[in-house]
């Protein structure tokens, strides 16, 4: 009734990937890789995936994607972040799973890691720091319904306004309008509708 949700991970087909299937050709031609958390239990195929998108002048971005990951991969998570990832994504239970800090002081740490870090809040909105350049973005006014999917579009938002050479704040509205927006509807996809509006309110970003 809250909008909130609690649900268990069934991974599927993605536990039959093996970091043998990956080479550099699947690489080439790209600038960014978004590695979704779930996929750290399978240590070996992330390190060979950071290490082939490192070789080929991409750009690694991380979501942590549950507390409960962090938790039982944090030796592996940190040693993974401090060389191979540039930008990081956390929300506030797993930013201190990763820390043992509040946001704002896991902000901090966590930019000391990487290029770009994000620490996402709820309905409080997410922090956003980048060396000395630190913003605090809020959200669009919304009924939640459903809030799964809002972390994933918040980054699929993020991600495509910096691979549009846009700044932070722009970034980060973005991520907050498409999060904003799926948790209105049950389930984690946008509709067509939906689309045609964000686009008409992006023309005032």
């Amino acid at each position: 009734k809250d909008g909130e949700r609690t649900f268990g991970t069934y991974l599927g087909a993605a536990t039959e990937l093996n970091d043998i299937n990956l080479n550099a050709e699947r690489f080439k031609g790209h600038d960014y890789l978004h590695i979704e958390g779930y996929l750290v239990f399978n240590n070996a195929l992330i390190e060979r995936a950071l290490q082939l998108a490192k070789e080929n002048g991409l750009k690694v971005s991380l979501d942590l994607a549950s507390y409960n990951v962090v938790e039982a991969n944090l030796d592996f998570l940190k040693d993974m972040i401090n060389k191979y990832v540039d930008i990081l994504f956390a929300n506030e239970e797993e930013a201190k799973a990763f820390t043992g800090l509040e946001p704002e002081e896991a902000l901090e740490e966590i930019s000391k890691m990487v290029d770009i870090a994000i620490v996402k809040v709820g309905k409080e909105g997410s922090f956003i720091k980048s060396g000395d350049e630190k913003l605090k973005i809020g959200v669009i006014e919304a009924n939640a319904v459903d809030t799964t999917g809002a972390g994933d579009l918040y980054a699929g938002g993020f991600l495509h306004g910096l691979a549009n050479g846009k700044d932070f704040e722009y970034c980060g509205k973005l991520g907050a309008l498409l999060a904003g927006t799926v948790i209105q509807n049950i389930g984690a996809k946008i509709s067509d509708d939906d689309w045609n509006s964000i686009k008409e309110t992006l023309k005032a970003y």
